[in-house]
């Protein structure tokens, strides 16, 4: 070794490189001379040189790991092989003696063809030992005591833990995947060798790659030691080759590194007979699966059976029969692997392969059935085909294609009124499917298309109908009220009846819920004897729903108009379309647009689904949109329809409804007859003034038939024969009034005005409260220029959940009111020593909008001249900052909502005097109304004990 060291020391080298060979343990030494006839002499003589420069002339291998490290070969020639001589293990049989041999002399004659080749360029030194080829290692190059070197595998040594998550056992090969902080870790023994410790991991930290092997109680204490050799192409593998077990761990942190200890198999043990006879059981079942099971086990079974007849190790027979069968049972598999007893282990072994039979029974039994249903698809198809052939022969028979075109050829025949476009496009596609294979997906796809064009009713249009008796008898029998909308179909049923034809309308009906929009629009189609078809589009984010699927996507079809005239049969149906205000938007497309060419007089002509990528005539279908609220309704979509509202019954509507619709619908539907039960008018009156508030009558219909339904349980029990419901036991069925009055106070306070406001529930009263607090003035011992300082400004606030446009309005309606109220007054001087606070009851609800403008200026100046509103008065007007009063809408609502309020007295602008004057007398009843021009008007009726400040007015 000696030796060794110094030749290395001595020699001026360019480059040290140490390839090992993993499958034949070779030690390469290259070393490559800088000048070409540099003798001994000139080595000695510049040997200072050498030493200070040994940086450049060696590779630094003490911090370098041998084994790891990836040299680049192919710069070099490979010039020698040193082989490890001599000393063979006595066990060696005649055939590695002699590869031995060969390889010694492959050596000795490379040398010699090597020195003989060499012009100067390349020195070629041969280290070699009798006992062992050291590869260059930090031991070689800083120790010369032969106890410094590592043995080849010394049984106590330190390994490298590598968690898995399955067992392993020894003979077992295979590729490994290594991480860094594995790959630094690995370091080669003496001989060049490098190994790794596979332990399994326990349960809870399997298949958890944040957690797997993190702490050294993760892993079981018994696993395998696997030799680990990186191939040519960069690949580590890995071949298990004993047992053994955890003493300690060296290092605390991962990858642990612990001194281990082998798990020898008893030499004693191995002569025992069971072992064979084990084996011998275990090959005998293995041969029984496989005629049992011969679906489970058909790929490599014979090769399994040459392997387990020659296996005569157990532990390398225990790896084979394990990898044979699967048996991927990990904490079974380690108590075998745990297990010192070879007799043991392999009764284990034969216990668990006797285990997996019913598993095998199933594996066997569902590819059994698989195979049964491909071998009956195949003979399906086999004589499918055969009877092709067999009716071809006869002449006599057509194929189901035949009969599919022919089927096609006579609808296309039946379709006369149907436009030479489309007709031609039928043509094609029955072409396009006589040349295709049935069996062929897009076969189908083609006559799902070719159902859809022929079943379709080109041309074809229900008879119009032009009974103006019967037509205002069917909507009054059905509907009270509502005398707009049946005013207009009846004059849409009289221009038609001139014309001798009916175009095609879109109107659409706004009102709040429970106004009866979606029934009317049945009997409006009843009335004209028209095919009803409804659909909702409330949440509707696809305009294919609207007009239907491109046909090169699968499972495509037509949109929601396409597929009414398909279901009515017939080209000029009444469609509804509900919920029109709440149809979605979102980036990937707008049903709304796509509404526009079905809801266009001037495109629907000639309107193209998707789909059927031909026009198709809509202008004669009659379309209803309901609505709930206008505004949410896109403009170019609400421009191209007639807008008729529904702005909701008052209490007298709802009286005559409970009495003449819902009551009799009630008794029908519940099988109370008309002796069983009486409903007193006032008991009506009752239920609509105090227990329900909505303008529509959805919540009156919940109410009558919770009545039935109590009547029915007492009349089921015997408790009763007959129900009179009066005033007196009314909250027996109903409960206690959910309602008293909209009103606050009997008497308005200063401050108080009652406002009133229109909603997508129709209309409410709006009360608008105001108080103040006195701006405290600055200490009067402070001097004039600090007193000025510290004098606070005055402000208002506003609260009760108002929207943008109504606190603009509170804003505009305090510059005003402070200006009004300079006008008529001069000396008051509230609004500049006061701060003011503007409330809306209810903040639960959002408010907006400008008409509340009268009513908050009302409150306001009642507030600085300390004088309540008159009493039983309403309000409502935007205000400008001029105090000019102008239009509002929702007339009718308001007024509704006031008469419920109990109010007498109500003002709206100048210009809504037509809007009210257009009301049923049954509503504009016990109202005095005052049109208001400007607020002078207003402040007239509101204030009427202050009128003659009136007449101090100059600007306003």
């Amino acid at each position: 070794m000696l030796s060794i060291n110094n030749k290395l020391k001595n020699l001026k080298l360019s480059t040290v490189k140490n390839l090992y060979n993993k499958s034949s343990s070779i030690s390469i030494i290259l070393v490559n001379n800088n000048n070409n006839n540099n003798n001994n002499n000139n080595n000695n003589n510049n040997n200072n040189n050498n030493n200070n420069n040994n940086n450049n002339n060696f590779i630094s291998l003490s911090t370098t790991n041998l084994f790891n490290q990836k040299l680049c070969i192919e710069s070099y020639k490979k010039v020698n092989y040193c082989k490890k001589k001599g000393g063979g293990n006595k066990n060696n049989d005649d055939n590695d003696n002699e590869k031995n041999e060969k390889n010694e002399k492959k050596v000795k004659n490379e040398k010699k063809e090597k020195n003989e080749k060499n012009d100067g360029n390349e020195k070629v030194e041969i280290v070699e030992d009798n006992d062992l080829i050291v590869p260059l290692s930090k031991e070689l190059l800083q120790f010369d005591k032969p106890s410094n070197k590592r043995k080849d595998w010394p049984l106590n040594s330190e390994v490298v833990i590598y968690p898995s998550n399955s067992v392993n056992f020894i003979g077992t090969t295979g590729p490994i995947n290594l991480g860094f902080q594995f790959i630094t870790r690995l370091v080669p023994n003496a001989s060049g060798k490098t190994f790794l410790g596979f332990f399994l991991c326990k349960d809870a930290y399997r298949n958890n790659n944040n957690q797997i092997g993190r702490t050294i109680d993760s892993i079981h204490n018994v696993g395998v030691l696997a030799q680990v050799t990186l191939s040519p192409s960069g690949i580590y593998h890995f071949e298990t080759i004993k047992r053994i077990r955890i003493k300690e761990v060296q290092n605390g942190q991962f990858p642990f590194i612990a001194s281990i200890e082998p798990l020898s198999n008893d030499e004693r043990e191995l002569k025992d007979p069971r072992i064979a006879e084990l084996m011998t059981k275990i090959n005998v079942l293995s041969l029984e699966y496989r005629k049992l099971y011969p679906d489970v086990y058909t790929i490599n079974s014979v090769d399994f059976e040459n392997q387990i007849e020659v296996i005569d190790n157990p532990d390398y027979y225990l790896a084979a029969v394990i990898n044979y069968y699967g048996l991927n049972y990990p904490d079974e598999c380690q108590k075998i692997l745990e297990t010192q007893s070879v007799v043991k282990r392999l009764e284990m072994l034969y216990h668990m392969i006797l285990n997996e039979q019913p598993l095998l029974a199933l594996q066997q039994k569902i590819a059994k059935d698989l195979d049964d249903k491909t071998t009956a698809y195949k003979n399906k198809l086999l004589l499918t085909e055969q009877l092709k052939k067999l009716k071809a022969l006869l002449g006599n028979e057509t194929d189901e294609k035949e009969k599919t075109i022919e089927k096609y050829q006579n609808k296309l025949s039946e379709l006369t009124l149907i436009s030479e476009s489309s007709k031609k496009v039928i043509q094609d596609e029955i072409y396009k499917i006589s040349t295709i294979d049935p069996s062929s997906s897009e076969y189908s796809a083609l006559k799902n298309y070719l159902e859809w064009l022929t079943n379709l009713p080109w041309g074809i249009y229900s008879a119009d109908y032009f009974d103006l008796k019967h037509s205002k008898m069917v909507l009054d029998s059905d509907h009270y009220g509502l005398e707009d909308i049946k005013q207009r179909i009846l004059e849409f049923i009289s221009v038609g009846h001139i014309k001798g034809t009916v175009q095609g309308k879109i109107l659409c009906f706004i009102g709040p819920p429970g106004t009866g929009k979606t029934s009317i629009a049945k009997s409006i189609a009843k009335a004209l004897k028209k095919e009803f078809f409804r659909f909702s589009v409330g949440g509707l984010f696809d305009e294919s729903e609207i007009k239907g699927h491109r046909r090169t996507y699968v499972g495509s079809m037509p949109g929601k108009i396409i597929q009414a005239l398909k279901i009515t049969q017939t080209s000029n149906p009444v469609i509804l379309i509900d919920e029109i205000d709440k149809i979605g938007k979102r980036n990937h497309g707008d049903p709304s647009s796509a509404l526009l060419e079905v809801l266009d007089p001037e495109q629907n002509v000639s309107f193209v689904d998707h789909y059927l990528d031909t026009p198709y005539d809509l202008s004669k279908v009659l379309f209803i949109c309901t609505a709930n609220s206008g505004q949410d309704i896109p403009a170019a979509l609400s421009d191209r329809m007639e807008i008729i509202r529904l702005p909701g019954y008052v209490e007298e509507e709802q009286i005559e409804i409970v009495k003449n619709f819902i009551i009799p619908k009630t008794f029908i539907d519940c099988g109370i007859k008309l002796d069983q039960l009486s409903i007193s008018d006032d008991v009506i009156k009752q239920i609509v003034k105090f227990y329900s508030r909505e303008v529509g009558i959805r919540e009156l219909e919940k109410l009558i038939e919770k009545i039935m339904r109590k009547t029915a349980l007492k009349l089921v029990n015997g408790t009763a024969e007959r129900v009179d419901l009066t005033l007196d036991n009314l909250e027996q069925y109903l409960g206690i009034p959910s309602y008293t009055s909209d009103r606050y106070y009997d008497v308005t306070p200063i401050g108080v005005v009652n406002g009133l406001a229109y909603t997508k529930k129709g209309g409410a009263t709006l009360y608008i409260e105001s108080t103040s607090e006195e701006i405290q003035k600055p200490l009067s011992s402070l001097p004039p220029s600090q007193q000025q300082q510290n004098q606070l400004e005055p402000s208002i606030k506003t609260t009760g959940n108002l929207g943008d446009v109504m606190s603009e309005s509170s804003t505009i309606a305090y510059t005003f009111a402070k200006n009004f109220l300079y006008e008529l007054d001069p000396n008051n001087t509230f609004f500049s020593n006061h701060n003011i606070h503007l409330h809306s009851p209810q903040g639960n609800i959002p408010k907006d909008g400008p008409s509340a403008g009268v009513t908050m200026v009302t409150s306001l100046l009642s507030l600085a001249l300390n004088e309540p509103v008159q009493n039983n008065l309403g309000m409502t007007g935007e205000v400008t900052i001029t105090g000019k009063v102008i239009t509002i809408g929702g007339v009718k609502e308001k007024t509704i909502a006031a008469k419920r309020s109990g109010l007498t007295s109500v003002i709206f602008p100048i210009n809504n005097r037509i809007n009210f004057e257009e009301l049923p007398t049954y509503i504009k009843n016990d109202i005095d109304v005052t049109y208001a021009n400007d607020y002078k008007d207003v402040f007239e009726v509101a204030f009427p004990n202050k009128k003659y400040l009136l007449n101090n007015l100059k600007t306003f």
